[in-house]
């Protein structure tokens, strides 16, 4: 019988590693210059030619990266029960797909809810396991324009929407959205980027265009006393948003085709926040990415919580009334995008409608 294998002694020392090249140097065997490495049989190494090939032909183990990853974490402060939101993580064909959607109603929560409920099972139907950004993008128009119908035909509510879909193996960001929840890419340095477009109507010209071309009326409503307050609307139906889902006594000035895009994931990483407007109402995308950075190494929940903190925070700055009661739903979803050589961080689900809640944060790789 074969004698049984001893362990080897004095630890990973190249004199007692069998057939491999030396990491000091010190077996070299009789006769030889003590900076030729040599193996333990006694045989040179083979030589490694300029462009990095053996000289048999066969390449050498290429280096080992880490692979890209995304930890994803949602985190809300609830006042209407307007805000809703919903993540899936899912495999196409050997690429991974992560996908995350917001959802602010407005005049009720019944259109969020919907959305909820329903429009990312319609978004991943309509892209037929396709993961392209093509495929993403109409089946983000497909899945927008059906819950228009669907809601419009059960409640006059309405819904801003934002999903953005990352696509893990081409390393692809593809973005739809409808009204005034934002996303923004934030790189490891530098200043944050839109990924979506405003529609509201006081800040778009292009939509107060087309809603005037179209023999809509715009307006701001009036306070007490008869004076014109708040943002531009489009009557009737007194919204401040051209683009949503529902929005049934507006009629056809109402548009739920959404803006859309495909971006590249930055090589150095990134951290995008999907977000409603209790976010970017009260705080700016440069305080949102200061934010996240100073919470790079803390787990992507933590970051979220922290962003959601400041902007109620931020929104009690000049009293003290009702203080952390925030004065609209706040919700931050997050991803943080690392992989490569520059994997950095710690290590989504569905909600929205309660008091305060925070999904889990899981790594998706």
């Amino acid at each position: 019988p074969p004698s049984p294998i001893k362990p080897l002694k004095g630890g990973l020392k190249g004199d007692n590693l069998p057939h491999c090249q030396s990491l000091k140097g010190e077996d070299r065997g009789p006769g030889r210059p003590p900076d030729k490495q040599v193996l333990r049989d006694g045989t040179d190494p083979l030589p490694l030619s300029s462009s990095d090939t053996c000289s048999e032909g066969v390449s050498p183990l290429p280096l080992l990266l880490p692979p890209w990853t995304c930890e994803c974490a949602e985190a809300q402060r609830d006042l209407k029960g307007e805000d809703c939101f919903d993540s899936r993580r899912l495999v196409w064909g050997g690429e991974e797909v992560v996908v995350m959607l917001v959802a602010d109603g407005h005049g009720g929560g019944e259109a969020s809810r919907h959305c909820r409920d329903h429009l990312l099972d319609c978004y991943l139907a309509s892209a037929a396991g396709d993961p392209s950004a093509p495929s993403l993008l109409r089946a983000g128009v497909a899945a927008c324009e059906r819950m228009h119908e669907e809601v419009v035909g059960m409640t006059t509510a309405g819904s801003t929407i934002t999903i953005v879909a990352l696509n893990l193996a081409r390393l692809e960001l593809s973005v739809c959205n409808l009204g005034d929840s934002e996303a923004w890419l934030v790189p490891r340095s530098g200043s944050p980027s839109r990924l979506t477009e405003d529609h509201r109507l006081d800040s778009s010209e292009p939509e107060r265009q087309r809603v005037r071309g179209m023999g809509g009326h715009l307006a701001h409503a009036k306070n007490r006393a008869g004076d014109p307050a708040g943002p531009l609307r489009l009557w009737p139906g007194g919204v401040a948003q051209a683009r949503s889902v529902g929005d049934a006594d507006v009629g056809r000035f109402i548009l739920p085709t959404p803006y859309v895009r495909t971006v590249p994931v930055p090589a150095a990483g990134c951290e995008v926040v999907v977000a409603s407007d209790g976010i970017w109402d009260a705080i700016y995308p440069s305080m949102v990415a200061a934010t996240l950075r100073g919470m790079r190494h803390q787990p992507a929940l933590l970051a979220a919580s922290a962003v959601v903190d400041r902007a109620v925070s931020q929104r009690h700055a000049y009293g003290c009334d009702g203080y952390l009661t925030p004065r609209d739903d706040t919700t931050c979803l997050l991803m943080r995008i690392s992989g490569g050589a520059t994997k950095a961080g710690r290590g989504g689900g569905g909600g929205g409608g309660g008091q305060e809640s925070g999904g889990c944060s899981c790594q998706v790789s």
